[in-house]
């Protein structure tokens, strides 16, 4: 059957349509379009507008307006040509996620692992993400990185940070009590491993491993008690039996052999945070194996114990709820965004005693 122009323009029409509902909502019925609504549990959450059929991988900060910026990776797949950085933005008051837009790409390599620093020195707001040639194995991945004058709004150009073949971020960067900065890295090579690398000009970097953190990645660093250099992290086990965790006294320039906590592990991200309680928050996978529930966990004990916990998103068989982020605001609400079945990213919020019950 021949179709004439205006009928064959008709039907694209009606196809595009058609692929942009799909897209923006899930096949459980969730709405894709970023709204922030609230939950019959006391929480709120929202879904946002996915930009490409894959996503995963997000990361939050927080701009000293309130604003939240969340950044992840979204293409045709991980490890994909042209997977692309992007970010957006929820307003301080408002509770719409605008669609998300793209701040680094490149053709024939996929960019990875997004995390965000907003530096109050200078006041620019600093992301970082690993890049790796397209299916071409994570042995070749590097560091790049790019800034906002603006907050957000507009991008540099990215450039190249670190180019040790393997390298890759996950988690946030925190500051030492002389204003330094401390970046959790690993290395995805024969035998993975940690290593803090720190910089107090954002030129000169040292690279300090941490020893024992065979096959223990993606450290997540926080400082429980304010100025002082004692820091504790957690680690991802890719021998998918336990959550560990290190400290080190010196502000992160020496570290303790990792040891196992009692909290399991998938070989997934983790991501902990000290609320403004001075209690520690850690989203997880209570598993060893499979990708959901997603969890929340209180330790008032510096990590020791973690009485308190409850399921953000308990999933269906077959679910991937992973790779949290966590933030707290300072108007007491606990930010979590999370990769939501690789279709888009899911964004939470809940005050701390949501957790306890």
């Amino acid at each position: 059957q021949q179709f004439d122009g205006g009928r064959m323009a008709a039907v694209h029409i009606v196809v595009h349509l058609f692929l942009a509902f799909v897209r923006l909502w899930a096949a459980d019925g969730q709405q894709f379009d970023g709204v922030v609504r609230p939950v019959e549990d006391g929480s709120y959450e929202a879904y946002m507008i996915p930009p490409n059929v894959s996503n995963h991988a997000s990361f939050l900060e927080i701009l000293p307006s309130g604003d939240l910026v969340l950044a992840w990776f979204s293409g045709a797949g991980e490890g994909t040509s042209n997977c692309s950085i992007v970010v957006t933005k929820l307003l301080e008051g408002s509770e719409l996620w605008p669609e998300a837009i793209p701040v680094s790409w490149r053709v024939g390599f996929s960019n990875q692992n997004p995390v965000l620093l907003r530096d109050s020195k200078t006041g620019l707001l600093y992301l970082f993400h690993s890049q790796q040639p397209a299916s071409g194995g994570e042995e070749l991945a590097h560091i790049w990185m790019l800034h906002s004058t603006d907050e957000g709004v507009t991008w540099s150009t990215p450039t190249l940070l670190f180019d040790a073949n393997g390298i890759f971020d996950r988690n946030r960067i925190i500051l030492s009590l002389t204003g330094s900065w401390v970046y959790p890295l690993y290395y995805s090579l024969d035998t993975d491993y940690s290593v803090m690398f720190i910089t107090a000009n954002q030129v000169d970097w040292s690279a300090y491993p941490v020893q024992g953190s065979d096959n223990l990645i993606q450290p997540s660093v926080i400082r429980p008690e304010s100025n002082q250099p004692y820091l504790l992290a957690f680690f991802r086990d890719e021998q998918q039996g336990f959550i560990y965790n290190a400290t080190s006294s010196d502000d992160g320039v020496t570290w303790s052999t990792p040891t196992p906590t009692l909290l399991p592990n998938n070989n997934a991200a983790i991501q902990a945070t000290v609320l403004n309680s001075g209690n520690i928050a850690l989203v997880f996978n209570p598993t060893h194996n499979e990708r959901y529930p997603i969890r929340i966990a209180l330790s008032m004990d510096q990590g020791k114990t973690w009485p308190y916990y409850r399921d953000i998103d308990t999933g269906l068989p077959g679910s991937e709820l992973s790779y949290p982020s966590i933030l707290q605001s300072p108007d007491g609400f606990i930010h979590v965004s999370y990769t939501y079945n690789r279709q888009t990213i899911k964004y939470v919020k809940f005050m701390e005693d949501w957790i306890i019950g």
